[in-house]
């Protein structure tokens, strides 16, 4: 069999997103365990960040640029719904696994047509459920839906979390029959980074709480720093906030409780994958009331490092957190403020937490997920030479 994976939305600001974390992690996992089939990995060149594997390709694995003229923000129009149909049936590929369904059209995305078979990951409807939170533009919505009916057209979806996956039916982009579960995992350590100094300096000060997502409406950031707010008002409560993310909102939220929170807020952008490790590992608690997710692989990462974890009832959280985390209401700042105190006071429940979640990262690898994914292309490619 040979499969082809679009790794094109690497090369467009999303190599420390969760898409790519799927990606690289996907592809060295599939390339440690499957000697067996052929694997084209497919990446557009010359254009954003210039992509280049993370480990040493063995021998049933090659790497090929997809052929598109450069015209700009036009170019993912072009390579993914043109140029990379034509491409992949020249390449003799059985299927193609697409990994991102962007709203975004200077995005690489889903081609609308295809004759080889396309997987298509679908890890959240997040725009349906925001609206225009996110879709702000008519050309957001419009690529949008183009991106949906595609999908519907797709051999095969993937999607990370049972939420996800009732929300592909409800939505009817796939019938349940058409979509397989296939969870994530916390990307491996890498103890060969060096921390910068400003990391270090955070990890220095003050103990702390931390935040991972940035000002995204689902990440509930506004709800965070009124929480902090709340917990400041106690003149006994000496914690910092770190807030991890490309952009963040103003400190408005918590010093419009109170002013003791002046000056405590720390912000960290641009962040390694190591100085991301440290800070979980060195965290009081980890704070994640997202409104909507598609997996939540930041509360693996956290619970990996042994971090105590705070997160949302809804969406997909309490199905990946399982029983190792405090689960609230992700728009009621009072019952985040309560559920810190908890794990700040009381001994027994951080360590009990602490405890189970690193039990349950450990029930994810790559491994398995490269796997189930396998099982997916080969089930793909049988019932397409079937008919």
């Amino acid at each position: 069999m040979r499969v082809g994976i679009d790794l094109s939305p690497l090369s467009f600001g999303n190599r420390t997103r969760g898409i790519g974390v799927y990606a690289e992690n996907l592809a060295a996992a599939l390339a440690a365990n499957d000697m067996t089939n052929e694997y084209v990995l497919l990446t557009l060149r010359g254009v954003g960040d210039a992509y280049t594997p993370p480990v040493l390709l063995p021998q049933n694995f090659s790497l090929v640029p997809i052929r598109a003229p450069r015209l700009g923000r036009v170019t993912p129009i072009l390579s993914h719904q043109l140029v990379l149909p034509l491409q992949v049936r020249a390449l003799r590929l059985d299927v193609l696994h697409t990994l991102a369904v962007p709203f975004n059209p200077s995005q690489p995305g889903v081609a609308s047509w295809q004759r080889v078979p396309n997987v298509v990951t679908v890890f959240d409807l997040m725009p349906l459920h925001l609206g225009n939170a996110i879709l702000r533009h008519t050309r957001y919505r419009r690529f949008y839906d183009f991106q949906l009916r595609a999908c519907r057209r797709a051999a095969h979806l993937i999607t990370a979390s049972q939420a996800t996956a009732r929300d592909l039916a409800q939505y009817a982009i796939a019938p349940r029959e058409k979509i397989t579960i296939i969870p994530l995992a916390a990307p491996p350590l890498d103890p060969s980074q060096m921390l910068s100094n400003d990391v270090r300096a955070m990890l220095e000060r003050a103990p702390f709480l931390l935040h991972v997502g940035g000002n995204e409406p689902q990440k509930n950031q506004e709800i965070i720093l009124r929480a902090f707010g709340l917990l400041c008002r106690n003149p006994a409560f000496r914690h910092n906030l770190i807030l991890v993310g490309n952009a963040h909102l103003a400190d408005d939220s918590a010093l419009d409780v109170t002013t003791r929170a002046s000056l405590r807020i720390l912000r960290a952008t641009n962040v390694t994958r190591a100085e991301l490790d440290a800070l979980y590992a060195h965290c009081a608690a980890f704070l994640f009331p997202s409104s909507y997710e598609g997996f939540g692989l930041p509360v693996l990462e956290a619970m990996r490092a042994g971090a105590p974890v705070i997160t949302s009832n809804t969406s997909c959280l309490p199905e990946i957190a399982g029983e190792a985390a405090l689960l609230i209401e992700p728009r009621d700042a009072t019952a985040l403020a309560n559920a810190v105190r908890r794990v700040l006071d009381d001994e027994r429940v951080r360590v009990k937490l602490s405890e189970a979640g690193e039990r349950r990262a450990q029930e994810f690898s790559w491994a398995r997920t490269a796997e189930l994914t396998r099982a997916v292309y080969e089930r793909v490619a049988r019932q397409t030479r079937q008919t």
